[in-house]
């Protein structure tokens, strides 16, 4: 086990500069303070707002205190002239692929346009998932050519691709292979699963990224089949919030490794998980802030929001981004790349905790905690449209009211001073993102109360 990140190094920076492949950082904290200078200095949004850049040796901490938090709200109204370096023609490097336009898929509500550097997205992702030892010897050809593959939503950059009936080779770039053509997995018909298996095999796929949703869908298909996932390595689940029911029906048709990626479109790759079972934050691209929640949070401890500053982005530097995600930290974990604490969890996002009357929230993993193992349930999805009521929709094999009351007898607990329903459905519609989120809170929340001042 690598030791923690020593003491800040004196050494020069070379702001964008990073390494392929990870190593321990212990410059961290001088290689954030340099690129949020870096950030006020040059890009015209904060130039625009008199930012105070850092003086030199200031501590990290304080640099990030005297900065204003950045929410979607604020990148909306000034993409993409505002977030380049003055003197550069967007319309032409983006024309030219210097510059990257390209669109989150919007999983909580509207899509936000993000600015990448040419090759950022592949190398960042890259080196993130080399910290786990075990992916990092897979991509070295440990288990023969490295090949991957991705099931997710075929929607990519500002149009669609990958949609349609297009043959396999049409649907490969280099070693990677687009799987899926459908935008909504629930209309995958028999057929398309099966040519989703065979070509996994007919890829050579040694990792496989998905979807934990999708993959659950097709795992439950390749098990009525009798088949397997037919993946030589590993399988990776991003994009979307993984349940136990999604893992218990994934892991009944795949043997290997099943690890968790957590990173977002407009930030990169944040943390990776390593061998064991934390998820650990990877270096070089990213500094990140875990802001404790100050309500109660039962079911979940220590939990914080997400906000993350980039490091190593000429375009679109973002400083004290929220993320909007929810996570569980280990605070007394290994810091094994940089000064940043790893997780025990994703918890979901911030708009899909559950609001309970006194104050506190129900996290969408203390729910799916609570869940567990209940015998046959397949799907779930936690509405909140009134502050007093929770309604709890089902989908499960065999006995769906008894598995529907299961639920809500586990999850009741939770929700003191809420109504709490549950029923058995056959179906959930997908969000128009192609992303399942397995709670909705439709009523507001005092951001300001749960994680104090800045909101």
């Amino acid at each position: 086990m690598l030791a923690p990140p020593a003491a800040v190094s004196a050494a020069p920076l070379e702001p964008l500069a990073s390494p392929v492949d990870p190593r321990p950082d212990p410059g961290h904290a001088a290689r954030t303070v340099a690129a949020i200078g870096r950030a006020l200095r040059d890009i015209p949004y904060y130039r625009a707002r008199g930012l105070v850049s850092p003086s030199p040796g200031e501590p990290l901490a304080d640099v990030l205190a005297r900065q204003p938090l950045l929410t979607k709200k604020d990148l909306r109204a000034t993409l993409p002239r505002q977030w380049v370096p003055a003197g550069r023609d967007v319309k032409a490097e983006i024309l030219s692929g210097a510059l990257e336009l390209v669109e989150t898929s919007g999983s909580t509500g509207e899509r936000l346009r993000v600015l990448w550097d040419e090759g950022w997205w592949p190398r960042q992702e890259t080196r993130a998932m080399r910290t786990s030892a075990r992916v990092a010897a897979a991509m070295d050809g440990a288990r023969g050519e490295y090949r991957e593959a991705i099931l997710t939503t075929p929607e990519c950059g500002l149009g669609t691709c990958h949609v349609g009936d297009l043959p396999y080779e049409e649907r490969v770039g280099g070693a990677h292979l687009w799987l899926n053509q459908r935008v909504d997995p629930l209309y995958w018909t028999e057929a398309e699963q099966a040519r989703i298996l065979d070509e996994i095999g007919q890829h050579a796929t040694v990792g496989l990224e998905s979807d934990p949703f999708y993959l659950a869908l097709l795992a439950r298909f390749a098990r009525a089949a009798g088949r397997a996932i037919d993946v030589r390595s590993f399988v990776q689940l991003t994009y979307a919030f993984t349940t136990r029911a999604y893992l218990r029906a994934i892991r009944e048709v795949f043997a290997g490794e099943v690890l968790q990626l957590y990173g977002a479109s407009e930030v990169g790759v944040l943390f990776m998980e390593g061998d064991d079972g934390r998820l650990h934050h990877c270096p070089f691209t990213t500094h990140v802030e875990l802001l404790p929640v100050r309500v109660p949070t039962p079911g979940a401890a220590h939990v914080a929001l997400v906000v993350v500053t980039t490091l190593d982005r000429a375009a679109m530097p973002l400083v004290r981004f929220v993320v909007g995600d929810l996570v569980r930290v280990d605070p007394g974990g290994p810091r094994l790349w940089t000064s940043v604490p790893p997780l025990r969890s994703v918890e979901g996002r911030l708009d899909d905790a559950i609001a309970r009357p006194d104050g506190a929230l129900v996290t969408a993993g203390a729910i799916d905690r609570a869940i567990g193992d209940a015998d046959g349930v397949r799907f779930w999805q936690c509405n909140q449209h009134a502050p007093d009521r929770l309604e709890i929709d089902v989908v499960a094999d065999g006995d769906a009211p008894g598995a529907a009351e299961r639920v809500r007898a586990r999850v009741a607990p939770l929700c003191v001073g809420l109504a709490v329903s549950a029923r058995a459905v056959t179906g959930i519609p997908l969000e128009p993102s192609g992303k399942f989120r397995v709670s909705k809170r439709h009523v507001p929340l005092d951001v300001a109360r749960c994680f104090g001042t800045g909101f």
